[in-house]
């Protein structure tokens, strides 16, 4: 049996603890936020999300059980945003995680209870949401039209497809990581990236498949307009022909 790499166990364990958040009735705001201090990335948050109460969180997702370090962390995060932290895990490792974390006022949403507790229509609106996550990560998500997206848009797109971090493609713009922040966010309103936060991996390959299916309807785009004007032409010699063969039956019925 071939197990899954740690980064696509995390993505999946992350993606389901969405669903069981949403199906707790929390609101997902943003996820793999990239928290950046003095225009350096310093760390990037699961899972930003709103209780029913409208206390906000900031939500570490483990594929296993936490730790001491763990509790720490997702504390420390919380702390310098402003947040509540809460761990979506399958417990604790021992009970010095568990005592930290009730110390520390860490809330924690145990995996394996929900997955025994869900009924058959919430875990398919579990899985339905993985599956949508899962298509808009690699880019299957509607895109506004061609002419839609403004040139400064493209600008955001392209730098984002050639850096290797936020940084860099700051650099590129020559703009500050906060501006390319707010740039960022911007085509998420739009719907030219996807509303979901993502590390900058992800959005360098969203960018590049963004612009690689943008130059496909492009040149698709180009193609039908050759072959409408290439129906026309033919439809002008048809009528071209037409015209003359009834000329000529005209002057051949001529005494």
């Amino acid at each position: 049996m071939i197990l899954p790499k740690s980064k696509v166990k995390g993505r999946s364990s992350e993606r389901i603890a969405r669903g069981i958040l949403e199906k707790l009735g929390y609101e997902i705001l943003e996820t793999n936020k990239a928290v950046v201090v003095d225009q350096s990335e310093v760390f990037e948050v699961d899972i930003l999300a709103r209780s029913p109460e409208g206390e906000k969180y900031c939500v570490e997702v483990k594929a296993g059980r936490a730790s001491v370090s763990d509790v720490r962390k997702v504390y420390a995060d919380s702390k310098l945003l402003g947040l509540k932290p809460m761990l979506v895990c399958k417990g604790f490792s021992d009970e010095a995680a568990e005592a930290v974390a009730k110390k520390l006022g860490v809330k924690m949403i145990e995996l394996s209870e929900y997955y025994v507790l869900l009924e058959p229509e919430e875990l398919e609106v579990i899985v339905r949401t993985a599956v949508m996550d899962v298509l808009r990560e690699y880019g299957f998500y509607p895109l506004p039209p061609w002419e839609a997206v403004k040139e400064e848009d493209w600008k955001v797109i392209e730098a984002i497809s050639e850096a290797e971090t936020f940084e860099d493609a700051a650099k590129l713009l020559g703009i500050s990581v906060e501006d390319l922040g707010r740039k960022i966010g911007g085509l998420r309103g739009a719907g030219i990236l996807p509303h979901v936060g993502q590390d900058f991996s992800e959005l360098k390959r969203n960018s590049q498949q963004i612009i690689q299916r943008y130059s496909l309807v492009r040149r698709l785009e180009l193609i039908e307009n050759r072959l409408k004007k290439l129906e026309n032409i033919l439809l002008e010699l048809k009528e071209t022909i037409s015209s003359e063969s009834v000329r000529a039956r005209v002057k051949s019925d001529i005494p």
